[in-house]
């Protein structure tokens, strides 16, 4: 049944990108932007009017490649590995059969 959220681990998003965008190899990180914005927010209650405060958005999500040693990194041979190509099988050779004009 169809749930209405989605909740994804770091690992489990890089492991989408790499299927998504055909990746087979290298390790590969992900790279948040943050973007940040000074505001007056409403005081909790009991300290009256307003508090400085800070208002974070994520702007993007950029896949990088990384080092094997790199923490969180991601072994995208592991994570979406190359499909076995079977060898083509011959084809069986065609009988001649004889042909009339009618």
């Amino acid at each position: 049944m169809p749930t209405s959220e989605h909740r994804f681990s770091i690992k489990e998003l890089i492991e989408a990108l790499l299927r998504d965008q055909g990746i087979h190899e290298g390790y590969w990180a992900l790279s948040m932007e943050f973007g940040a914005v000074g505001t007056s927010v409403n005081a909790p209650e009991g300290y009256g009017g307003t508090l400085p405060g800070m208002i974070v958005s994520v702007n993007s999500a950029t896949l990088m490649r990384a080092g094997s040693a790199t923490q969180g990194a991601v072994d995208a041979a592991l994570a979406n590995p190359r499909k076995q190509v079977e060898e083509a099988k011959p084809v069986a050779a065609r009988k001649p059969h004889a042909t009339t004009l009618q």
